[in-house]
C-alpha cells in the first residue's frame, strides 16, 4: 500500500503525519542554530552601539606580542582588524543599530519558540500546526524587515549581510509553505 508523505503509513494517526514530523525536525535543527545567530547578531550590535561613535578618534591597534602569538597572527593583520572594525563603526547609519537590535531580538525569541513548536510537531500535537504557521511567519516577517534594513544601510552593510538573510528568508518561506500545506492535507483528511 503505497501513501503519500502527507499521511501516516500506518493508517492511524497515532504517532502523527510524516510531513509534521520531518518539518518538526528541521524547526528543531534550524531553531537552535538561529537562536544562536539572533542571540549573536543581539551582542554584536550591542558591543558596535556602546564602543563606537562618530566624534570618536580611531584607536591605535593594542596587540601584545604574546596575544600574537597565541593567536598565530601578525602584527599587521592585529592592525588590519582595528581597521576592518573601525570601518563597520563609520560605514553603519545611526539607524541600523538599534533596527538590528529590535529585530535579532524579536528573531531570538520566534527561534527559540520555534524549538518548543518542533518538538510538539515531532510528537503530533494538533496546536503546534497553526503555532507553527505564526512562527514561520514572524520569522519570515523578520528576515523580510532585516532585508529592507539591510539594503538600505549602505555597501558595506550589504556585502556583510544581505546572502545570509536572503538563505534565511527562503528557508522561513519553505517552513511555512510547508506547514501551510500540512495543514491543508489535515483539514482535508
Amino acid at each position: 500500500m503505497a501513501t503519500s508523505f502527507f499521511q501516516s503509513s500506518s493508517g492511524s494517526s497515532a504517532f502523527g503525519p510524516a510531513w509534521a514530523s520531518s518539518l518538526g525536525v528541521v524547526a528543531i535543527v534550524l531553531g537552535v542554530f538561529l537562536t544562536g545567530l539572533h542571540g549573536t547578531e543581539w551582542m554584536k550590535q550591542v558591543v558596535m552601539v556602546n564602543h563606537y561613535s562618530d566624534t570618536m578618534e580611531k584607536p591605535a591597534a593594542d596587540c601584545p606580542e604574546e596575544e600574537l602569538e597565541e593567536e598565530g597572527i601578525s602584527l599587521a593583520e592585529c592592525e588590519f582588524m582595528v581597521d576592518h572594525i573601525w570601518g563597520l563603526g563609520l560605514s553603519t547609519p545611526d539607524w541600523f543599530p538599534g533596527t538590528q537590535m529590535t529585530l535579532a531580538a524579536i528573531g531570538t525569541l520566534l527561534a527559540f519558540l520555534s524549538l518548543i513548536i518542533g518538538g510538539a510537531l515531532v510528537n503530533f500535537r494538533p496546536w503546534a500546526v497553526p503555532a507553527a504557521i505564526t512562527v514561520f511567519a514572524g520569522l519570515t516577517a523578520v528576515d523580510a524587515l532585516q532585508f529592507a534594513a539591510v539594503v538600505n544601510a549602505g555597501p558595506i552593510i550589504r556585502d556583510i549581510y544581505l546572502w545570509n538573510i536572503l538563505l534565511w528568508l527562503l528557508i522561513h518561506l519553505l517552513m511555512l509553505t510547508g506547514a501551510i500545506a500540512g495543514r491543508h492535507v489535515e483539514r482535508s483528511q
